[in-house]
């Protein structure tokens, strides 16, 4: 389970003149939520209304003003960083909103490295994972392309499936189909539906409606505050 309670996260806003100060803001304001190992969360709202603070803050890469999160039975929120990083890379499949692919590794160079970062080593579930993302985001031939070379949509699947060939218990998915045209947007409609049935945890965070319609619960988020239940 993830468990969010009342967590409030600020940051500072540098002031582009010499002689203004730099100035808090809010991302977010008391936010509360559970998220047990077999649901399938979707928060929507506008950008700047908190939604990618709230992964990164679960992910334990921003740190949390105020309140927790725990993973399990491990408070995140406090961690050192190199226990985050482990908790981290146990729980979670990360679908970051932009690519963070190796540009000097080639796509497969790049699954491989997040398997074995997640793993420890190679073993026979990577070949049946790395055949089952292929397929469903269609990207066998991209395997042997190095990312410096493949379109925005090309780069958002091949990080798709880099967060998710390590099969973690949870998927945190941050504007996963921004750079997708309708047809790849459906493909990882379907491939976040079948890791749900498999029995991950996942949250959605979107502004696609119709990507966040397979969620079993919707919630609305703004100005950093979970603010209705939608679903």
């Amino acid at each position: 389970m993830i468990r969010i309670l009342d967590v409030h996260i600020d940051y500072v806003q540098s002031s582009p003149f010499e002689h203004s100060s730099a100035q808090a803001v809010r991302a977010l304001q008391g936010v509360t939520l559970d998220i047990n190992s077999n649901d399938y969360v979707a928060i929507v709202g506008p950008s700047g209304s908190g939604k990618s603070t709230l992964i990164t803050g679960i992910a334990g890469l921003i740190a949390v003003s105020k309140g927790d999160i725990f993973v399990d039975r491990y408070k995140i929120s406090r961690a050192r960083r190199a226990r985050q990083a482990k908790i981290r890379g146990k729980y979670f499949g990360i679908i970051f909103q932009f690519s963070e692919m190796l540009g000097r590794f080639t796509v497969e160079e790049n699954l491989r490295f997040a398997f074995v970062a997640s793993h420890g080593g190679m073993d026979e579930r990577y070949a049946s994972r790395l055949s089952y993302l292929t397929e469903r985001l269609d990207i066998a031939d991209l395997l042997s392309a190095y990312p410096t070379r493949l379109s925005g949509g090309q780069l958002q699947k091949t990080a798709i499936a880099r967060a998710l060939i390590k099969d973690a218990p949870f998927i945190l998915a941050d504007e996963p189909s921004g750079d997708l045209d309708p047809d790849s947007v459906l493909r990882v409609k379907r491939l976040l539906r079948e890791e749900h049935e498999r029995g991950k945890g996942i949250l959605l965070v979107t502004h696609d409606s119709k990507l966040a319609s397979d969620a079993t619960s919707i919630f609305e988020m703004r100005e950093g505050k979970i603010s209705a239940l939608l679903k």
